[in-house]
Order: C-alpha cells, then sequence, then structure tokens
C-alpha cells in the first residue's frame, strides 16, 4: 500500500507540475503582446519554466527508489507527501502571480477597446 500511495502521490504532483507549466506557456504567448515591457517577474518566471519538467523527474526517482527497496515499516508515505505538497505551494505561488500580472494589463487594455 505505501508503494501504490507513492506512485499516486509522484502522478498528481506531475499533472499538477504540467499544468503550471501550461500556464506558464500561455503566459509566454500573450505577455509580449500585451505590453513591450512585461513585468521582470513574470519574465523571471517563464525563464524559470523547466523546473516544472525536472522536479517531477525528481519525484519519480524516488518513488522508483521507493518502488526497488526491500519494505521498510519506519518509512511511510507521509514525509514524502508533506515533502511534495510544500514543493508544490513554493511553486504554485509565484506561477499564479506571474500569470496575473499580465492578465491584468490584458483585461485593462481590452475594456479600453470595448465600444461603450
Amino acid at each position: 500500500m505505501n508503494k501504490l500511495i507513492h506512485g499516486l502521490i509522484t502522478a498528481s504532483f506531475g499533472v499538477s507540475c504540467w499544468f503550471l507549466w501550461g500556464m506558464l506557456r500561455l503566459t509566454e504567448g500573450y505577455m509580449h503582446r500585451v505590453s513591450d515591457y512585461p513585468p521582470q517577474f513574470t519574465q523571471l518566471c517563464v525563464s524559470l519554466r523547466p523546473t516544472f519538467v525536472v522536479l517531477p523527474i525528481l519525484a519519480l526517482a524516488y518513488c522508483i527508489y521507493v518502488w526497488c527497496r526491500k519494505a521498510d515499516p519506519r518509512r511511510n508515505w507521509v514525509g514524502f507527501f508533506a515533502a511534495i505538497t510544500a514543493t508544490l505551494m513554493l511553486i504554485l505561488l509565484p506561477t499564479l502571480i506571474a500569470v496575473w500580472l499580465p492578465m491584468v494589463k490584458f483585461m485593462e487594455m481590452t475594456s479600453r477597446s470595448l465600444p461603450k
């Protein structure tokens, strides 16, 4: 059961990172259309997009290690879950802010161009 839960945690972390990577990919597509000078924080987060590939690979490597080692009754999945959740929160909040900054500018530009 411990190995199955490790696999489920790793899979959900990988899907979450894929969604965050997609959000930054979409942001990269429209941030230069919104402004000639997009926010520096957004540019930084978009440039760090490859970390969303590396982190799930590291989690998968640990998961494979857990699957291949002998059963150890002292080690369970709770510590792994806590580490993955903390990592996800640390990358989720800056990503949401990076996506939000150019979106506000885009909504301002769109509202100005609508006929009254």
